[in-house]
């Protein structure tokens, strides 16, 4: 049995673009990036959500990219989707 996991989405950038390098060497840029979805509602009113996007660039990818990806920059990000739970200590 195979499996494919692609998404791509298009958003803003929500602030630039951070480069760094893990223990082997290879880069990796991390940023997130706002989806915004807006539509009316039945009676008419305009309604918005965003949904906050985090993604990351490894190897040349990556150094390549991050002097482009700054705050506010639209962008389209295509690749794997990989979602965590987070659970608070509370």
């Amino acid at each position: 049995m195979s499996s494919f996991n692609k998404w791509i989405g298009i958003g803003n950038l929500g602030r630039d673009a951070e480069m760094r390098y893990v223990s082997s060497g290879t880069a990796v840029a991390s940023f997130s990036i706002a989806c915004t979805e807006h539509w009316r509602d039945r009676d008419g009113t305009q309604k918005e959500k965003t949904e906050w996007v985090r993604c990351s660039v490894w190897g040349k990818q990556a150094e390549a990219i991050q002097q482009y990806l700054t705050k506010g920059k639209s962008v389209l990000v295509e690749g794997r989707l990989s979602t965590s739970k987070y659970q608070a200590k509370d």
